[in-house]
């Protein structure tokens, strides 16, 4: 056994020169363009998520300023200042954290009272606070009060996960980077590399797992794949790195998925037994589902195309509304399984929640419209005398009424021309056995207007009836919005084109054309 200490993945492969840092082009090239022009700033702000490169960023860039050999954008990494820098150990070089040192009289005794001393040896006092967010609002003022006037030989660094927390008096005063998830496929590229240098064997859809889990942070990565390493003996394989992470296999998966889209309790039941039996927790059971359900909602979406042809198939006779409403109800019971004293009561409610009919918004959506429609014609319920509007023998019969037809006919019309369809409510449908049938209109605008779409609603009735149809148009004027005979003295109206010859009136027929309604005498008061 060599008496060498281990060294972790993490800590053996950081990065040691800005070319080195992966996925962070653009703050890499902004850092190195300072240096080398010679635009060195007094403060910097580094934010992102954790495990993307902000402290290691601050460490390139003390020791690019700081190098023997510098300014330099690749430093050396021979002399004293490169190697305690990156050892944690220089005496010009103070790595605070912020989250330990919340108090204003720590940030006094560290910054404030040495500020002003020159460095000991290198060219700058450089001071690297990582979560700075974590400083109390005394601290800050304190902090703030030393970044308006730093000395030429200071540099501030500051790193931060939440940038909302830093006051704006203390982000207006440093130069910002922004520091992103590294992509998936960057990250499994890099796994290969490593595993390549460290003679590691390893299958794609493993480093894939692992880029996966690790959320874009590569930190996170390569301790996962030094783990897997250490755990399957140097032969990284997919079922190996599930094993370790304890995720849901793709046959639980998707049998629980199945069970779920065909609203099979019984099957349901089965797979959740399994999965108990095999010692998988219920919230991360939940959680490989939400990814899973995640991915179909994409695909439904046309988001994403990556998805393997067997899900595709499972996912393709499902709308994306019902991958929205299981996705919304693995939420919530994950919720719900945080706040209670009985989390396998609450994840059993929420799994088998997931079997509810509720989710299907489109069909509903669908039979709502027709319901609405049939209730504006008066075709609710429809009387035996309703049921003879068609001839006996019309192919249209198995359909049923003529008022259960024109709706049909109006779904039909409402994907292509919906602005026709507005106008066509209300219609009244008189078919003919011998010949054309008659639409009904209450007003000569709408009925002008359809007649422009006429072989588009000849064709439609066609398809739904099963026969040629040919249309002839009329106004009825006495008919309502809804296709029913007006009242001619509801609420004090009178009609009084029979009195003083006003309906005759061009300008009042136009009007009642289009607007419909009746004329009523209005007495001028004295």
């Amino acid at each position: 056994m060599s008496d060498t200490p281990y060294v972790g993945f993490a800590r053996k492969y950081r990065p040691q020169r800005f070319d080195d840092v992966v996925g962070q082009e653009a703050a890499s090239t902004t850092l190195a363009n300072a240096i080398s022009s010679g635009q060195v700033g007094h403060a910097y702000l580094f934010f992102g998520p954790r495990g993307v490169g902000k402290t290691t960023s601050a460490r390139l860039l003390a020791k690019s300023i700081n190098c023997k050999t510098g300014p330099i954008v690749k430093s050396c990494g021979k002399c004293h200042s490169c190697k305690e820098i990156a050892s944690s150990t220089s005496i010009d070089v103070f790595e605070l954290d912020a989250a330990s040192n919340t108090q204003v009289d720590k940030i006094r005794e560290v910054i404030i009272e040495t500020v002003h001393l020159a460095p000991s040896r290198d060219r700058y006092k450089i001071f690297i606070i990582d979560e700075v967010h974590m400083l109390s609002t005394s601290s800050f003022n304190a902090l703030l009060k030393t970044l308006e006037e730093p000395p030429s030989h200071v540099v501030f660094i500051l790193a931060t996960t939440e940038l909302q927390k830093i006051p704006a008096t203390i982000v207006s005063r440093c130069q910002r980077f922004r520091f992103r998830p590294i992509p998936r496929d960057v990250t499994a590229n890099y796994l290969k590399k490593i595993a390549k240098a460290e003679k590691v064997k390893t299958e794609d859809s493993a480093l894939a797992m692992i880029a996966k889990a690790s959320g874009g942070a590569m930190r996170d990565a390569v301790s996962l794949l030094d783990q897997a390493n250490a755990f399957l003996g140097g032969n990284v394989t997919l079922e190996g790195v599930g094993e370790l992470m304890g995720t849901l296999p793709i046959e639980l998966q998707r049998g629980l998925i199945e069970a779920i889209l065909a609203k099979d309790a019984k099957s349901l039941s089965t797979w959740v037994e399994k999965a108990t039996q095999e010692g998988f927790d219920p919230t991360q059971l939940l959680r490989d589902l939400r990814e899973r359900l995640q991915e179909l909602h994409l695909h439904k979406l046309g988001v994403d195309g990556g998805l393997d042809d067997t899900w595709s198939e499972l996912a393709d006779p499902h709308s994306s509304e019902t991958f929205n409403f299981l996705l919304g109800r693995v939420n919530k019971t994950l919720e719900e399984m945080r706040g209670t004293d009985s989390p396998q009561i609450a994840f059993e409610l929420g799994i088998y929640g997931m079997l509810e009919s509720a989710y299907d918004l489109r069909g509903l959506v669908a039979r709502l419209e027709t319901l609405e429609r049939r209730l504006a014609s008066g075709a609710v319920a429809p009387s035996p005398a309703a049921a003879e509007v068609l001839p006996a023998k019309s192919p249209a019969q198995g359909l049923g009424p003529a008022v259960n037809v024109w709706p049909a006919v109006l779904k039909r019309l409402e994907e292509e021309k919906p602005a026709l369809v507005a106008g066509l409510e209300g219609v009244r449908l008189l078919p003919s056995d011998a010949g054309p049938w008659h639409l009904v209109f209450a007003q000569s605008f709408n009925m002008d207007r359809a007649k422009a779409h006429q072989a588009l609603i000849e064709k439609a009735l066609g398809d739904v009836s099963g026969r040629k149809v040919a249309l002839s148009f009329e106004v009825d004027e006495t008919l309502g919005v809804s296709g029913k005979k007006s009242s001619s003295n509801s609420g004090g109206w009178s009609d009084a084109s029979e009195e003083d010859g006003a309906a005759e009136d061009p300008g009042v027929k136009k009007v009642l054309g289009v607007l419909g309604g009746n004329i009523r005498r209005v007495k001028k008061k004295k």
